[in-house]
């Protein structure tokens, strides 16, 4: 029976998924037809998929939204659902499993009669590309994420190589050697702060999720692409109409533009994280009555939403600390050119 495909259409609200005893909030996920390409053309090889991208473009927020599609509120339950993220301290071993040797020479020492030492369970345990492995069956793979596998040292991936083409490894504490007929969905992530061997790269699909390069930036799917994550996220409805999304989206849109013509000097560009937290603040702020009365009253804000240019022909930009995160960009971008309207600005 084929697995499923991702198609990128059932995730397009904010939910909560049982995750244990409590809840878990699980975000919208639009998925452009390329990166839907991607996914399935690593499910169709049995390859992972290596993400790569600006931080904030969404790369780690796609495992889970894959695992939601196929799923939906049972991807724990189920346990269709692993992560696994790396430190600069990782080891490859961990992922697979734990062992506790402490534990082991504990109950060696004290010779527990109500100890089974033979027990292997007792002392290993199994770490989330384990788990991912063991529960993925022909046509209902769990989906694992390996998030920012950059931070750990060349080292990490390729110890790894063996376990991903073989789907099996060795416990040498153990002499067990665990072997799965079906391969896990592996998504990988990496912001490129160093470089993975060719030998790894040869075991991945690769995309490189790119929204807002000069050329998308003058598309029209790039606006409606931002105004459906912003009504997901905080409208009832795609159908609801505020003057605040187009204002925002524009905005972003020209600061984004002048970002990347002098990408090297603002080093971390504004993304989609930004942008939604941006526009959080901006939609609580500019609701009379609803938001603090020491942000609604911004004077930044106000001139903002209405249009106030100072003498240099240009218009604020409100909540600056929400949106840059080097000091080159919060101040280089006090103000703005006024964006121009949709139709002006993005050629149909």
């Amino acid at each position: 029976m084929a697995h499923p495909s991702y198609l990128s259409k059932h995730l397009n609200r904010t939910t909560a998924v049982q995750k244990g005893d409590g809840k878990e909030t699980i975000f919208p996920y639009f998925a452009d037809e390329e990166l839907c390409k991607a996914v399935n053309l690593a499910l169709l090889l049995e390859r992972p998929l290596l993400l790569m991208g600006e931080p904030g473009c969404g790369k780690s927020l796609l495992a889970k939204a894959i695992a939601y599609e196929w799923y939906e509120g049972e991807l724990y339950n189920q346990q269709k659902y692993f992560e696994w993220n790396v430190k600069s301290t990782s080891k490859a071993r961990e992922g697979l499993y734990e062992y506790d040797h402490l534990l082991r020479l504990r109950d060696a020492n004290f010779k527990n009669k109500n100890t089974n030492m033979r027990n292997k369970d007792r002392y290993r345990s199994w770490g989330p590309m384990a788990e991912a492995m063991r529960h993925s069956e022909d046509d209902r793979k769990a989906v694992l994420l390996i998030d920012e596998i950059d931070k750990a040292d060349i080292d990490f991936s390729n110890d790894l190589l063996n376990e991903l083409e073989r789907n099996s490894f060795y416990i040498p504490e153990t002499g067990e050697s665990p072997s799965f007929e079906h391969k896990p969905f592996i998504v990988i992530t990496s912001n490129g702060e160093k470089d993975l061997s060719d030998a790894f790269l040869r075991r991945c699909v690769f995309h490189y999720i790119d929204m807002f390069s000069a050329q998308k930036l003058e598309t029209p799917e790039t606006k409606e692409w931002l105004e459906r994550i912003l009504k997901a996220r905080f409208y009832q409805t795609q159908e609801e109409t505020d003057s605040l999304i187009e204002k925002a989206v524009m905005t972003f849109i020209t600061l984004r533009k002048g970002m990347n013509t002098e990408a090297s000097l603002y080093r971390k560009a504004i993304n989609t994280s930004e942008f939604i937290d941006w526009f959080s603040v901006l939609k609580e702020c500019s609701d009379p009555g609803t938001g603090p009365a020491t942000l609604a009253d911004d004077a930044a804000l106000q001139d903002w939403l209405n249009d106030k240019v100072n003498d240099n022909n240009q218009v604020p930009v409100p909540f600056g600390n929400v949106l840059f995160k080097t000091t080159t960009a919060l101040f280089n971008f006090k103000t703005m050119e006024q964006p121009l309207s949709t139709e002006a600005q993005i050629p149909l």
